[in-house]
């Protein structure tokens, strides 16, 4: 792998020298802003930094990554494929969203070849960062927004923030029903523990039941102490009844038997994402029942990187939307819009406290740029 840093007096111009240098196949490792220096010339920008690398190992090269072997030893073509697939790293799907961001935002022409030409356009991409939107999705954003707008109206915040917005709007899938409500009868929330799995259960119970809906609440946490108990507080408070199932295998029964139950809510167990087999068997059953809809379940006060994490390795269930907690607890939601790009999942509601059921929103397309980009 060739690795080499790049400097430029923009962002825009850096993207442009690692595209000429590198291709289309360049991948961005870092990307950094230095404070202007006091007599230099870019006094008033700052310099950029990029670290950008290509993959440029070759057969001879991927020897050594593979286990010792005797050199009298053939290997055969499959051995070889094998070896490659358990030494070599894979790119992630983020790395080939990267690359066309990178082709995207380095056009030679067009405003993206002076991006932050406008002070409007330079403290508007430092509002999205420091909302912590990914980087490479900001100028994302900013190169498509100045696309839109005349070039008389680039200038301008207002404009421009509205421009960034419809953009932003364009990236995510939104609900369509737009009503609250859940679409199937049958709702499961998944996701880590501690980030709040079960009051969202109670909460969209009591919103049911506020709609004169039946509504039943299961729970399959019957290991961590307190937790059965907890559900059945809430069930009790909303005189609903709350059932608690121990196996995965039972919960398909369970279901039939209240099949009359206008909805069934399924508070399920969490765990961390990098030790999922204590649930394997009821995410399975999750994903292979096309009646369950699923809402992975994710804190808005997690790190991104490893917000981004928990999201892939739950994928093992199919979520069907991505629902957010603790937005009361947190100054930037930028983490949320990353997800709800990369993923393209529907984000079915937002929470951002405690109350019973006021502090659960559904929100539509329209609301949910406004809310994590804040960018007006």
């Amino acid at each position: 792998m060739k690795i080499k840093t790049f400097y430029a007096k923009t962002m825009a111009e850096a993207l442009r020298n690692v595209k000429e240098e590198f291709g289309t196949e360049g991948l961005i490792l870092s990307a950094r802003e230095f404070p202007a220096r006091p007599s230099s010339w870019f006094r008033e920008k700052p310099q950029v930094e990029i670290v950008a690398a290509i993959d440029t190992l070759q057969e001879t090269e991927l020897d050594l990554y593979t286990p010792s072997r005797d050199a009298a030893t053939p290997r055969s073509d499959a051995a070889a494929e094998t070896d490659r697939a358990v030494r070599l790293p894979k790119v992630d799907e983020e790395y080939s969203e990267m690359r066309r961001a990178l082709y995207s935002l380095t056009r030679p022409s067009g405003p993206s070849a002076s991006l932050f030409s406008d002070a409007a356009a330079y403290e508007l991409y430092h509002d999205l960062v420091a909302n912590e939107v990914n980087e490479w999705l900001a100028y994302k954003l900013l190169d498509e927004a100045q696309l839109r707008l005349d070039p008389s109206e680039r200038g301008r915040r207002p404009a421009l923030a509205e421009a960034v917005t419809e953009v932003a709007r364009k990236l995510i899938r939104t609900n369509e029903g737009g009503n609250g409500l859940p679409a199937k009868k049958i709702i499961a929330f998944v996701g880590p523990t501690g980030v709040g799995k079960t009051t969202a259960a109670a909460k969209l119970a009591a919103r049911l039941a506020l709609e004169k809906k039946k509504v039943l609440l299961l729970t399959t946490d019957v290991l961590r102490i307190g937790a059965v108990e907890q559900l059945k507080i809430y069930a009790g408070l909303m005189a609903l009844p709350c059932r608690a199932v121990a196996e995965a295998g039972e919960l398909p029964r369970v279901i039939q038997e209240h099949s009359q139950r206008d909805y069934i809510l399924i508070d399920t167990a969490g765990c961390c994402q990098r030790d999922l087999a204590a649930v394997r068997g009821l995410m399975e059953l999750l994903k292979e029942s096309p009646d369950i809809e699923r809402h992975l379940v994710l804190s808005a006060t997690t790190k991104p990187l490893d917000l981004q994490e928990i999201v892939d390795r739950f994928g093992i269930c199919h979520p069907d939307h991505l629902l957010f907690t603790k937005l009361d607890e947190t100054s930037t939601f930028g983490p949320i819009f990353n997800e709800l790009v990369r993923t393209q999942k529907p984000l079915s509601y937002i929470a951002d406290g405690q109350r019973v059921p006021e502090d659960l929103h559904a929100v539509r397309g329209e609301q949910i740029v406004d809310i994590v980009l804040n960018a007006h």
